[in-house]
């Protein structure tokens, strides 16, 4: 160490105790820890940490055994994972456990657990610390002796999650009375994502003094109606089974939708019978057709989305993708961007999009997943020749589903991707009035 950086560093051990805590909690908590061994007033600081605690370790998935482009490979750990995931769990437990500090801002926990992890301790620890947003994700792969957290239905009001603002949930069990006594007992919640829960038949989101803002639903294997009450919900998703009953009772804020699974399909087909008021102030929607089978006259049937300036469509199996487009392009009048996600099955373009909707308010279009065949460029031919105000054309080769999947790498370095790529790049000479962004 020079004579300037020796300067340095003491100069920020002069600061007060509580500004260096300020400044280690704007750090990850494992570089706080790292600290420690600077001096014997440092040793402890960073056990004051106020800031995340991120334990994900999902996110790196290559020390899964063999990942393929081939769909039917099953996952399964690696010896070299279970060694290391087995020292994130004891790090987790000894972090919390060194903790001091009166509140934290986050927690996040984020790998496959087994029934020896103590979550009960971290569901206290986050009760305890006050934690504004908890993660809990613990997604792996599928085994019959899945062990499965029960989330408990029942907290002490004195310490409850008073503090909370966001919550995730994935892979755990939630009963319905868990789920009313958390929305009872968080009074400054404004985001709830549960995925993956398969134990909740019913869903009741209301309260007078609730404060929700987002609300996301994916997997809920068994979940058949659904109420929503909330006066502050500004954004809703869901993608899973089809329900019996759904009910929208009064979400003035309510400006973004997203719907996907196999309720989509029922979604579009009775979307006559959505509420008009509430797609009347949608501003964004999102619909993941997947492998759905729309009637041509339960497209065409679409009502208006006056206010709408985002639509997004993704597709998987579906028997004319280009139909779905000219119906909804038909339906809103102030569109400003377009996002089209298809898994690159080639479609034939029989629903020419300038003889349905000669005039659009298109300024942006998105498509991802395309391969660029001769019907994907005539479709934008003639979606440029209807909107006039067209500035821009974002281009992602990569197929939908393998966006932040460990498979995502594996097919950008593919022929098919390059190939495809190449195509993609070729369409900047053929509109050159428009700017392109190909990724």
């Amino acid at each position: 160490m020079n004579a300037k950086e020796k300067e340095t560093e003491e100069g920020i051990s002069k600061l007060p105790d509580d500004v260096l805590i300020n400044i280690l909690s704007r750090l990850t908590i494992k570089e706080a820890a790292k600290t420690s061994v600077l001096s014997s007033r440092w040793r402890y600081l960073w056990t004051f940490f106020t800031g995340s605690l991120d334990f994900d370790d999902i996110v790196d998935m290559r020390e899964y055994v063999l990942m393929s482009l081939d769909s039917t490979t099953e996952y399964t750990y690696s010896k070299a994972y279970l060694i290391r995931r087995q020292r994130v769990l004891g790090c987790i437990d000894k972090v919390l456990g060194s903790l001091e500090a009166r509140a934290v801002e986050e927690l996040k926990i984020c790998l496959p657990i087994n029934p020896r992890c103590d979550v009960n301790n971290w569901v206290n620890f986050a009760i305890r610390k006050r934690v504004q947003r908890l993660e809990l994700d613990f997604r792996g792969p599928r085994r019959r002796d899945e062990y499965i957290f029960n989330f408990p239905s029942h907290f002490d009001i004195r310490s409850s999650f008073g503090s909370l603002t966001s919550l995730r949930l994935t892979m755990v069990n939630l009963s319905k009375e868990a789920l009313e006594n958390l929305l009872r007992h968080c009074p400054f919640l404004e985001l709830l994502s549960l995925s993956w829960i398969f134990c909740l038949t019913s869903i009741v989101v209301s309260g007078p003094s609730l404060k929700l803002k987002h609300l996301q639903l994916k997997g809920l294997r068994r979940l058949k109606d659904l109420e929503i009450d909330a006066a502050s919900l500004v954004s809703f998703e869901y993608s899973g089974q089809d329900l019996n009953n759904v009910s929208f009772k009064h979400v003035p804020s309510l400006v973004r939708m997203s719907v996907g699974g196999c309720y989509c399909e029922s979604f579009v087909n009775n979307v006559r019978q959505f509420p008009s008021l509430i797609l009347g102030q949608l501003r964004t929607l999102k619909l993941e057709l997947g492998i759905a089978t729309v009637p041509e006259d339960a497209v065409y049937g679409i009502p208006k989305l006056p206010n709408l300036k985002h639509l997004e469509l993704a597709f998987f199996i579906f028997e004319d993708r280009f139909l779905a487009c000219a119906a909804f392009l038909k339906s809103c009048p102030l569109l400003h961007k377009l996002t089209l996600k298809s898994s690159d099955l080639s479609c034939p373009y029989k629903r020419k999009i300038n003889e349905h909707n000669p005039h659009l308010s298109l300024k942006v279009v998105e498509f991802v997943g395309f391969e660029w065949h001769t019907d994907d460029v005539e479709f934008l031919m003639d979606l440029n020749e209807s909107a006039t105000t067209m500035e821009k054309v974002i281009i992602d080769n990569c197929r939908p589903h393998y966006l932040g999947s460990p498979r995502e790498l594996l097919y950008r370095n593919s022929p098919k991707y390059q190939s495809a790529r190449t195509r993609a790049m070729e369409l900047a000479s053929i509109f050159p009035q428009l700017k392109f962004e190909i990724s």
